[in-house]
C-alpha cells in the first residue's frame, strides 16, 4: 500500500462516493488504496477542495489517531474546512469507544435527545464503566448533568473528557458554561478562550466571551448606573 496520496486520484475516488452517501463503500474504497493516516497530509493541500473532501472523508473512515491532524484543520483559513473538520472530530469521538460500550452510549444519546436526562446519565455511566477511556461518554454525561443544573457533576465529567482528549473543545466550552452558572466568570472566560484557541470557528462561544466580559465590566462599574442582568 502506497504511503503517498495523489490529490487528483483522491478526489476522483472519493467525491462520487461522498455524493452517494454510502460511508461503508467509501471506507472500503479508501482502505484498498491508502492508509487513513496518509490522508492527513491532504488537510494541508494548497487546493481548498482537496482539504474539504479530506476532512469529510476522515470523519467517515478516521479513528482516534486522526484527532491531531483534524484539530489542526480547525484553524484552516477556509470556513468550510473548519466546519468539516469539526464534524469529523465529533464523528470520531462518538464512535471511539469499545464495542461493548457502544450500545449504552447510543441509548444515552437517544435519551438525551428526548430530555430524559437521569436515564441518559445511567447509560453514559455504564459506557464509562465498560470503557473508562471513552471520552465522549464523559462529555455527553456532562451535558446531561448540565441540563439538570448539576453544575459540579457536569464539571467533573467535562474534566474527565478533557483529560482523555486535551483538545476536546466541546468539553472545555461546557466547563465554561458551568463556571458561568456558578458565577466564576474568570474561569468561565478562561475556558471559553481555550476552546476558541482550539476551534476558532465556534461563533456561539465567541459571543459568550463578549457577553461575560461585558457583564464583568459593568458589574465592576461603581457608577451606580448599571443594573446587573443575567449573563
Amino acid at each position: 500500500m502506497a504511503t503517498g496520496v495523489d490529490a487528483r486520484e483522491f478526489l476522483e475516488v472519493t467525491a462520487p462516493l461522498l455524493r452517494g452517501g454510502d460511508a461503508q463503500v467509501l471506507a472500503r474504497a479508501v482502505a484498498v488504496r491508502w492508509r487513513a493516516r496518509d490522508l492527513c497530509g491532504l488537510l494541508r493541500h494548497e487546493e481548498v477542495d482537496v482539504r474539504r473532501v479530506a476532512a469529510v472523508t476522515l470523519g467517515l473512515v478516521g479513528d482516534h489517531s486522526m484527532i491531531a491532524c483534524l484539530t489542526m484543520a480547525l484553524r484552516d483559513a477556509d470556513a468550510q474546512v473548519n466546519q468539516m473538520a469539526e464534524h469529523a472530530l465529533w464523528s470520531i469521538w462518538f464512535r471511539s469507544g469499545e464495542a461493548k460500550a457502544a450500545q449504552p452510549f447510543r441509548e444515552g444519546v437517544s435519551l438525551l435527545a428526548t430530555e430524559s436526562y437521569p436515564s441518559a446519565i445511567i447509560c453514559f455511566k455504564e459506557a464509562q464503566r465498560v470503557d473508562p477511556l471513552f471520552a465522549e461518554a464523559f462529555n455527553q454525561c456532562a451535558i446531561a448533568h448540565f441540563f439538570l443544573h448539576q453544575w459540579h457533576e457536569s464539571l467533573e465529567c467535562s474534566r474527565r473528557a478533557m483529560c482523555l482528549i486535551p483538545t476536546h473543545f466541546g468539553a472545555i466550552a461546557s466547563m465554561g458554561h458551568c463556571f458561568t452558572q456558578l458565577g466564576d466568570l474568570r474561569r468561565a472566560v478562561a475556558c471559553y478562550r481555550r476552546a476558541l484557541q482550539i476551534n476558532p470557528g465556534m461563533s456561539a462561544i465567541s459571543c459568550m466571551v463578549e457577553r461575560v466580559e461585558k457583564y464583568e465590566h459593568h458589574r465592576n462599574d461603581h457608577s451606580g448606573i448599571y443594573v446587573a442582568a443575567q449573563v
